[in-house]
């Protein structure tokens, strides 16, 4: 059954965007980006709408570089189908920090405040990263049925050889336009401060030990790359 969570008490740390903003620019920030940071920080904190969607879905099998559910669904690509390795089910969701956020950054745009936009952009990138953190309390409080069981990380369509048209798959999966969300053509989300992907579950000494989606990513100097850590 589909369930749906509308504004998310989500946890933001008080440097939110500094760091991811401080590597878009080479290491530093001036005087006036603190402003501009200090600035809109508030302003996408009281803009953002966070919501969640997510349902269960049952592994009939993993086959090559297909996931195969009792559904009819399938996902393919030999990431994924490694991240679900020995799962019995699968929780697959999308998240959303709203339309305004996007509306915000395009009306900068059309000013012609391009650091703004910028620098909202880095603000809400990493917000939708502690919407992520939110959502996956909620989905693995539901995922995880059983004491002996876990949960693998989540796994997204355009992270390392999962192709962004697998979006398609999941969005006939969810109905994320229950929460606001769609695809354009080209398969991306709109909002686009939105994210979708897929959890695992089974029993732990069976799934896959992948603590974060980026440990099978080959791209080291990625400014998004992340450890269990981070």
């Amino acid at each position: 059954m589909i369930k749906i969570f509308k504004n998310l008490d989500i946890e933001i740390p008080e440097n939110i965007g500094k760091n991811f903003l401080t590597a878009i620019m080479g290491g530093r920030l001036n005087r006036q980006m603190e402003e501009i940071l200090d600035e809109k920080t508030g302003i996408c904190i009281e803009s953002m709408s966070p919501k969640l969607i997510f349902d269960k879905y049952e592994i009939e099998r993993i086959a090559g570089d297909k996931v195969y559910f009792k559904s009819g669904n399938i996902f393919t690509g030999p990431n994924v189908s490694r991240v679900l390795e020995n799962s019995e089910t699968a929780i697959i969701f999308v998240q959303t920090l709203g339309s305004r956020i996007d509306e915000l950054i395009t009306e900068e745009s059309k000013k012609g405040d391009t650091l703004s936009a910028i620098i909202m952009d880095a603000i809400t990138t990493n917000l939708l990263e502690c919407l992520g953190k939110a959502s996956s309390k909620i989905i693995k409080a539901e995922g995880i049925i059983k004491e002996s069981w876990g949960s693998t990380c989540s796994y997204s369509p355009g992270q390392f050889k999962w192709t962004i048209e697998e979006q398609k798959e999941i969005f006939s999966m969810i109905s994320p336009e229950k929460i606001g969300v769609k695809l354009n053509t080209s398969f991306l989300m709109e909002p686009f401060k939105s994210s979708s992907g897929v959890y695992g579950f089974g029993p732990s000494e069976l799934i896959s030990k992948i603590k974060v989606a980026c440990e099978i990513c080959p791209r080291k100097d990625c400014i998004g790359r992340r450890t269990a850590d981070s």
